[in-house]
Parts: C-alpha cells; structure tokens; sequence
C-alpha cells in the first residue's frame, strides 16, 4: 500500500510539475498572473518643448524614458525632433529595436502628459494601454521648457481589450 501511494503521488506530482509554467519569473510584470495583461514600469520621463514664452506653451520636440515590462529591462524610448514633427499626438514610436512602442499625446493640463504605450505579442497580436505621466516643467534655457517626470515609477497597465468609453 505504501508503495502505492508513494508511486501515485510520484506520478501526481510529476504531472503537476510539467502543467506548472517554466518561470514564474515571466510573469514578474503581470500584475496576479495575468496572461491577458502586463504592467509596464516609466520611469526617467522628459519631455522638451521649443517655442514656449508667455504667450505659448511650446512644441513638443523630443521626449524620453526608461520603459520596464515582462519583455523588456530599463529599455531605453526616445523621440527627437524629426521623429515628432506632428506635435500631439505624436505618431507612434519603437524604443529601439524591441517590440515595443509608443506614442505621446496631450494631458489634461499642461504639466501632464498621456503615454500610450504599445507591446507586439505576435502578427497583428498585442497589448495597448495609455497613462498619465506627471511633471515638473521649467525653463531649459531660451525659449525651451523641459518637463521632468515627479512621480517614479508610473505603473501603466496594457492589455488587448478594447478602450472603455
């Protein structure tokens, strides 16, 4: 009987063991593991404006950050000028050579600013979402302003369902 019941929970267990996902390392950005959805870290947030004076706010011309998720560690996202000819919203932007991607659109004021941030999965597959980045702009000499993030990191959680209205 003992010999039995040691050879099924040998058997149980084994099988239990290869169900188990590989690493509950990939899912560290999942917030409670879940698959249909990651979290992503941003952090070192700034944004330059040109153009600004008592008068206007400026132009957005270049914009940067440290980006952190499920498949990416401090990865490096930026925008220069010629990428940001549109103003906001800007068009959508790839951090490097990785699978993801961004776009900058207004805030609700004009010291905060909405960041879309995109995450390909697959063909025509993958995870979107959008939050609010805070900062603190000032002058960053003539007529430039630089906005620098205040709250780090912002948690932005991206998913594959559709916007709420």
């Amino acid at each position: 009987m003992r010999f039995t019941a040691t050879t099924l929970a040998t058997l149980l267990f084994g099988a239990s063991a290869l169900a188990a996902p590989a690493s509950s390392s990939q899912h560290a950005a999942r917030q409670d593991d879940d698959p249909m959805s990651e979290d992503v870290s941003i952090t070192g947030f700034a944004v330059h404006k040109a153009g600004a004076n008592g008068t206007s706010p400026g132009v957005v011309d270049g914009v940067g950050f440290v980006l952190s998720g499920e498949d990416a560690t401090d990865l490096s996202c930026s925008a220069t000028a010629t990428q940001v000819t549109s103003g906001l919203p800007t068009d959508v932007i790839t951090c490097g050579d990785s699978k993801y991607r961004f776009a900058l659109l207004a805030g609700p004021d004009s010291s905060t600013f909405t960041l879309r941030v995109y995450h390909e999965l697959g063909l025509a597959v993958g995870f979107y979402g959008a939050g609010d980045v805070p900062t603190y702009c000032h002058s960053g000499g003539l007529d430039n302003v630089v906005c620098s993030q205040v709250q780090t990191p912002v948690t932005i959680r991206i998913d594959s369902l559709p916007d709420e209205a």
